[in-house]
């Protein structure tokens, strides 16, 4: 693996988190009239679902110095407790556990089995990782239930926008390369 492979998905990550603080956050708090805490479109949940997804196990290692970059950037050196630790490793570690899990029960959804990519499958593993990783996080930090819901509703929210943007993108690629070899779509 090439240093700049190893770079993208922290990269991506530390992309998607500015995206939604600086972007998302601001429009949806101006759009509702009140700041919450969590937004609806949480897009490092997708880059985190994309990388497991890709490599697997290795994702951990490719994100984890973006996810504690990330960290840092919102919220400086005291944010590093030992809740905020756990939540950050179980954020790492569960999506590729969920791929695992579905895999060893006979439903291998990484990308290395799929000869066409399928976004169901991959959106249907982000969304129950995301419970369980909320469900994990705000147990450890003693988060709200309103805080769980509003991070679930962000995570699989920002994982649809991008998995609908890539299907869009796929599809237009598909559709160039048919018109340029002659194939009719």
């Amino acid at each position: 693996m090439r240093a700049i492979e190893f770079c993208i998905p922290s990269l991506a990550f530390i992309f998607g988190l500015l995206l939604t603080t600086h972007l998302v956050q601001p429009v949806q708090d101006w759009v509702l009239g009140v700041e919450i805490f969590g937004s609806v479109l949480f897009f490092p949940h997708a880059v985190r679902v994309l990388t497991a997804w890709l490599y697997g196990w290795k994702s951990i290692f490719l994100l984890m110095p973006g996810v504690i970059l990330g960290h840092y950037m919102l919220l400086g050196l005291p944010g590093f407790t030992s809740g905020a630790a756990i939540g950050i490793i179980a954020g790492l570690v569960i999506v590729p556990l969920a791929f695992e899990c579905f895999k060893r029960c006979g439903f291998d959804f990484f990308a290395t089995a799929m000869h066409v990519p399928k976004f169901i499958p991959v959106f249907l593993i982000g969304s129950f990782s995301s419970l369980f990783n909320a469900a994990i996080f705000n147990g450890f930090t003693g988060g709200q239930p309103f805080a769980t819901l509003i991070f679930v509703i962000g995570d699989i929210g920002g994982l649809f926008v991008v998995c609908l943007i890539l299907m869009f993108i796929m599809r237009r690629q598909r559709t160039t390369a048919d018109s340029q070899s002659g194939v009719a779509g």
